[in-house]
């Protein structure tokens, strides 16, 4: 799968690590990557220490950049402006994996969620994505949440890359700093597994849903009446950790 990724790498540390998994995965040539949210310059640097491919800031993305790339798909991990823009220009891929949404509420870092991050940053192209785009795979907050990795495999990460330690040591305690509880500051693997999934690894439960977006960026089921996506329902994830912690110790292999 020739796989272009849109990320906000440098926040949250998954998405370093998706990013490293697609380096890492045999059936993944990553053709490019670009940056969404805030300072994409700096959020462009990062992910030029990660991957052997061209990196381009958000505000530099164009329909060009992607249509060049021949890729197969795109991986949404961010905020979905970039996406929008380019489903908007009609260059998006045929396929598209999105990390966001969320069906039901849950408690996630120290609070009860019903607008997850990425969709609620940019709620308008978040509706427009979900709405308006064919070939969607969504991979739901409520799933990615169970991707909580042990310490060993944390410890396993940081051996296989370790450029992920200080991330994880950061985000923890960014976490902390805003008053989540320990419990809950760990860091999970969302972006990971919507990584797995769009590439079709057979890990995850999916189904069709008819759904839509709201004004805030809340998922709703539509009876029917909204457009029928591909929604990540269920995942395994004892077996889908072991198989984030290989491939990025592939990535290692890849870089070498």
């Amino acid at each position: 799968m020739r796989l272009w990724i849109d990320t906000d790498v440098g926040t949250n540390p998954d998405d370093a690590v998706a990013l490293l998994c697609a380096v890492g995965h045999h059936d993944v040539d990553l053709v490019g990557v670009s940056t969404v949210h805030g300072d994409t310059g700096w959020r462009a640097e990062i992910a030029r220490t990660l991957v052997d491919a061209p990196v381009v800031p958000g505000a530099r993305l164009g329909a060009h950049d992607v249509a060049a790339s021949q890729a197969e798909a795109l991986l949404a991990i961010g905020p979905l402006e970039n996406v929008a823009r380019l489903a908007a220009a009609g260059a998006l891929p045929p396929r598209l994996g999105v990390m966001g949404g969320v069906l039901r509420p849950l408690h996630h870092r120290g609070a009860v969620r019903d607008v997850e991050h990425n969709f609620g940053m940019e709620p308008a192209a978040a509706r427009a994505v979900i709405g308006h785009t064919p070939g969607v795979l969504l991979c739901p907050l409520d799933v990615t949440v169970r991707m909580r990795p042990s310490a060993a495999d944390l410890d396993a990460l940081v051996d296989a890359a370790p450029v992920l330690g200080p991330m994880f040591d950061e985000w923890r305690e960014r976490q902390r700093g805003e008053g989540v509880p320990d419990d809950e500051a760990a860091v999970r693997l969302h972006d990971p597994l919507a990584l797995l999934a769009l590439v079709g690894e057979p890990l995850v439960t999916v189904e069709r849903r008819a759904l839509t977006v709201d004004e805030r960026g809340s998922v709703h089921a539509d009876s029917g009446r909204g457009p029928a996506v591909e929604v990540v329902t269920d995942v395994d994830v004892v077996r889908a950790t072991e198989r984030v912690v290989d491939l990025v110790t592939q990535s290692g292999a890849v870089a070498q």
